[in-house]
């Protein structure tokens, strides 16, 4: 950010928290538009940005895969986005796309996780004396 886009913020941050204190019946109309303007620019920018490679980052998954369902005839390798992970790295969608018998199977598990079936593997681990 260049110095002159600092201190326009500034001024904005403090603008805004001027009128903070004020009724809203006593403000203009152009004051409620840059407050308006402002809100916007702080969630647009909250929402998506875009890396130097010129690449979209999104800020959770959620935001990731609405995007991707924008774009149904694009495999998510095609599309230039990724996002945070709770880790904090990179991530993007596989291609891959599951047969008809690996979903069944990847279904069965989740089931199963779900049902409490599996043993964990720190009991396995301990087991097989490792």
């Amino acid at each position: 950010m260049s110095e002159e886009e600092n201190t326009l913020r500034e001024s904005t941050a403090t603008y805004v928290t001027a009128l903070l204190d004020r009724p809203v019946g006593e403000i203009t109309v152009r004051q409620l538009r840059q407050i308006i303007q402002e809100v916007i620019r702080e969630e647009q920018r909250a929402a998506v940005s875009i890396d130097a490679e010129g690449y979209l980052v999104f800020p959770d998954e959620a935001s990731y895969a609405a995007y991707l369902d924008t774009q149904p005839d694009r495999d998510p390798s095609r599309i230039r986005a990724y996002f945070i992970n709770e880790h904090g790295f990179k991530v993007l969608y596989s291609d891959w796309v599951p047969t008809p018998e690996k979903a069944r199977e990847l279904e069965e598990a989740r089931r199963q996780i779900t049902a409490g079936e599996v043993v964990d593997g720190e009991e396995v681990f301990r087991e097989l004396g490792l």
